[in-house]
């Protein structure tokens, strides 16, 4: 889902209510079929200077409806518009992507060197559609850089169902989405600490992504390879959770294991530890059951994280990929997450249900690949059971 390994030019949405407050706060409306209308805007000013006006022509759109669940593709016409036809009143999230051609960055952004290089989604939030409000919504987009080659494509957190309240099993599970070999050796995993009152959170600070639990995956440099198409996981214990939870899962043979050599924390000699950088409490490694936000990133010594206060911070650019899961996909106002890194977030999963988030699938030319245009509304599905270091699709 992002973002910093070279220097290609996308647009994508930052406002989801638009470069103005658009929405106010008449009554609810009955949910009666109607034509909707959106204005892209670019803010950033590079296709005034190629166009002499700023409306994002031949933009694909995807808007989901939170209500029904209904997907709409949809293209951006020459004055930027999009128009989406007998739909409900309801609050929609959005993706918008226009990359920039070689001629629009030579003459928009200023740099020759930049060239248009693949397809990459950006985006950002939701928006809502009213039946009582005509006026036209407009979204503001900006520019950004490309996405990463190792994604989180699996988070599973919230136990299993009929076993207490066992939470042993919980994993995170990382996916080369490139075509190249990747090393896993050293990348970070961190879960976001947000303290809004502190400013540790993007509503304040987009410069740095702020932790209380980061972990590191071992090696020197190339112990650790991961293939094209390959799925990994790191599994709080490496353990066969049936044998204590009947409706778990096996992880008893996946690649590695949070082990806190500081606590009484089970230890599977066979799978090779992850190290721990720092982890403020717990017996475990503890990511949330219901809401949360996982990073993975890649700095270049462990000089680039930084400590602060009563926790540690790493720069935004070092960033690979994240995602966030809530109770309620929609209060976005909960999000704790930098937009650019994922523009909302995917979820709505109860304690003790086993379901799992996943990213969802994408095949070109017989390959496996998973759909990452920095949305985890639009990125992830919730299933019903997890799928180790496999697709549920598979």
């Amino acid at each position: 889902m992002k973002i910093i390994l070279k220097t290609f030019f996308a647009l994508f949405i930052v406002a989801f209510t638009g470069c103005d407050s658009l929405i106010d706060n008449k009554p609810a409306v009955s949910e009666r079929n109607v034509t909707f209308r959106i204005k892209l805007v670019d803010s950033t000013g590079a296709l005034k200077k190629v166009y002499g006006n700023s409306a994002v022509k031949k933009a694909e759109v995807i808007l989901k409806s939170n209500a029904l669940g209904t997907v709409y593709n949809l293209v951006s016409d020459d004055q930027g518009f999009v128009t989406l036809s007998n739909a409900i009143s309801d609050k929609y999230v959005i993706s918008a992507v226009r990359l920039l051609t070689p001629l629009e960055v030579e003459k928009g952004i200023g740099n020759k060197s930049v060239q248009e290089h693949k397809l990459v989604n950006f985006n950002a939030g939701i928006i809502e559609l009213r039946a009582d409000y005509h006026k036209v919504v407009e979204v503001c987009l900006d520019k950004v850089l490309v996405q990463s080659p190792l994604v989180i494509s699996e988070i599973y957190a919230c136990g299993p169902p009929k076993a207490g309240l066992y939470f042993h099993d919980k994993y995170i599970e990382i996916f080369n989405n490139s075509d190249e070999v990747q090393y896993l050796d050293s990348l970070l995993v961190m879960q976001v600490y947000a303290n809004v009152s502190l400013g540790f959170s993007y509503v304040n600070d987009s410069s740095f992504v702020h932790s209380k639990n980061i972990w590191m995956f071992p090696g020197t440099g190339r112990d650790y390879p991961i293939k094209p198409g390959q799925f990994v996981v790191a599994a709080g214990d490496a353990i066969d959770h049936r044998i204590n939870a009947p409706y778990s899962v096996d992880l008893s043979k996946v690649s590695f294991e949070f082990y806190k050599k500081d606590a009484p924390d089970i230890d599977n000699k066979n799978i090779p530890n992850m190290i721990m950088f720092y982890q403020s409490a717990g017996n475990d490694w503890l990511i949330g059951g219901e809401s949360d936000a996982l990073v993975i990133a890649r700095v270049g010594s462990t000089n680039d994280i930084i400590w602060e206060n009563d926790h540690y911070k790493v720069p935004m650019k070092y960033v690979l990929d994240g995602a966030e899961y809530l109770s309620d996909p929609t209060r976005l106002d909960k999000k704790k997450l930098y937009p650019g890194i994922d523009a909302s977030a995917t979820g709505g999963i109860t304690f003790y249900t086993g379901k799992t988030m996943e990213r969802l699938t994408v095949r070109k030319n017989g390959r496996l690949y998973l759909k990452d245009s920095n949305n985890s509304s639009l990125d992830f599905k919730v299933y019903s059971q997890p799928s180790p270091e496999y697709h549920n699709e598979n």
